[in-house]
């Protein structure tokens, strides 16, 4: 099951930070393991709640978990997939290239070559 940390704080995916701020203290107080001593359950959601306002009043790792998911922690070698590396009119095989693609999503490489009579696409998954 995937992490939705807006919904774990119970807030929309439009919220302003107090709004985070406003949910993760209401929350925290209900599971806080001092008021919930014998309580694994409060504990766990306590934790969850702590990971979802770390994410979320955190301006760069907010856009990061919008763009990327639950796994934007991993995200920080990937580049911005919106912005890749693009050379037009390269020349390979006596073919012009119409666009040239390289995008990076860390353990994931993509390449999209364009020319007049193919495109070409690879996709290289590092394990």
């Amino acid at each position: 099951m995937t992490k939705n940390y807006y919904k774990t704080l119970g807030v929309s995916n439009d919220a302003t930070p107090d709004e985070i701020k406003a949910a993760y203290r209401k929350l925290a107080r209900k599971y806080h393991p001092d008021l919930n001593p014998n309580d694994k359950e409060a504990n766990k959601k306590f934790q969850e709640l702590n990971e979802a306002k770390e994410v979320l009043s955190d301006p760069e790792k907010r856009k990061k978990y919008d763009q990327y998911g639950p796994d934007s922690q991993n995200a920080s070698q990937v580049k911005d997939p919106k912005k890749p590396k693009a050379r037009k009119n390269s020349k390979v095989r006596g073919e012009t290239y119409k666009a040239y693609y390289d995008l990076d999503y860390g353990n994931i490489k993509v390449k999209i070559r364009v020319t007049e009579s193919y495109a070409f696409t690879c996709v290289t998954i590092e394990l």
